[in-house]
């Protein structure tokens, strides 16, 4: 992407300068669907604003097995977060509509860090938020559906601790109770929030 304010130098990730002068404003090629804006605090870069870091805008099927599937890997470079960085996950797509279940979960490496279920239902969306709590390795995940914001019978979890500072992935996956059913995932993105 070839920026035309002559102000703003391109970089990746891995090759920014790692002085942050205070006010300085750099491009990251390698981070975010178009890449993103980071301005230096003086100390570190800080992200200006919020921006989509994963999207997979490609059809995703499941069916015939029973056993978990991978329905999608995001990769996160090692420091992109910060200590209060903010994932928030959106899957879209539809399940057979039935009594069995149909599971999705995500998960780094192999501890899960959210699951719902769903039976009967047709069309289904799920939102999930991935919080960095004050430091790079302590994390909260929550559920918000898109049905509404409230109440719900699941409670903040605090999964066992992420080393955001290194580069790390999360998973997203699926899984029939039986393999006659079927998940189609038509979307699948991550923003990083502000």
């Amino acid at each position: 992407m070839e920026l035309s304010n002559p102000l703003i130098s391109e970089y990746t990730w891995a090759n920014k300068p790692s002085v942050a002068p205070l006010g300085q404003i750099i491009c990251v090629t390698d981070v975010g669907e178009n890449g993103s804006l980071w301005r230096g605090n003086g100390t570190k870069w800080v992200k200006l604003n919020a921006f989509v870091l994963y999207s997979n805008l490609t059809t995703t099927s499941l069916t015939g097995t029973t056993a978990e599937t991978t329905l999608a890997t995001i990769p996160i470079k090692g420091g992109v977060l910060g200590v209060n960085g903010k994932l928030r996950f959106y899957i879209l797509g539809t399940v057979t509509n039935n009594a069995n279940a149909k599971s999705f979960k995500l998960k780094h490496a192999s501890t899960t860090l959210w699951q719902v279920a769903y039976t009967t239902a047709v069309g289904i969306t799920a939102q999930i938020l991935f919080l960095n709590k004050n430091s790079e390795s302590s994390q909260v995940t929550a559920l918000f559906n898109s049905s509404g914001l409230g109440g719900t019978t699941s409670t903040v979890v605090t999964p066992s601790a992420i080393d955001t500072s290194a580069d790390f992935s999360l998973t997203i996956t699926g899984q029939l109770g039986n393999s006659a059913d079927s998940i189609s995932v038509t979307a699948i993105f991550v923003e990083i929030m502000q």
